[in-house]
């Protein structure tokens, strides 16, 4: 496959997982803007769903919220997995390269739509694609790119779990005072 595939190709590289289309979409410098895309296109349709379930945001609100937050998840998570496995492995990737390989891995999010069974195809789907996008952007082994992904997850939810502390002491300072 060549540099001049289209998208659908590609994505189709990308879900039938080989290895040469992962490679070539992180080292393409085109790549970028169709990986944002994707990342959108994905989160709407799951913001959509979300929104139609109801919920305290409203409609536009679950959209809006969703696509900021995959947006800056996506950029946020490309800039730490390409410092982990650069820093700690000594793979050859910076954060531009995981942006376009992990945006275009963000397809596997769709079945997320469909509730319960749909989020853990998603994240199965969504692990064995991480990896894969990984290893081959960054020229590490299997292994290495596990422990990539494993440690940039554990930093994610460390984080998570702190940001989530504060907001909750936040929100119960906030009804103490408010009181």
């Amino acid at each position: 496959m060549t540099s001049s595939s289209s998208l659908v190709e590609r994505l189709q590289g990308i879900v039938t997982f080989k290895a040469p289309v992962y490679r070539e979409v992180a080292h393409d410098a085109n790549a970028l803007q169709p990986a944002a895309i994707i990342v959108i296109v994905v989160t709407l349709l799951i913001g959509i769903v979300t929104g139609l379930l109801g919920g305290p945001l409203g409609f536009i609100g679950a959209i809006i919220v969703a696509i900021l937050a995959a947006l800056i998840g996506w950029l946020l998570g490309s800039w730490l997995t390409a410092f982990v496995a650069s820093r700690f492995f000594q793979g050859q990737t910076n954060t531009t390269e995981m942006l376009r390989i992990l945006g275009h891995t963000y397809i596997f999010q769709i079945p997320a739509i469909i509730p319960v069974i749909g989020s853990i195809i998603a994240l199965v789907l969504g692990i064995v694609a991480t990896v894969l996008a990984i290893r081959e952007a960054a020229g590490l082994d299997t292994q290495k790119a596990i422990l990539t992904a494993i440690i940039v997850n554990v930093i994610v939810f460390v984080l998570s779990l702190i940001l989530g502390g504060a907001i909750a002491g936040a929100m119960v300072a906030g009804t103490v005072i408010g009181q």
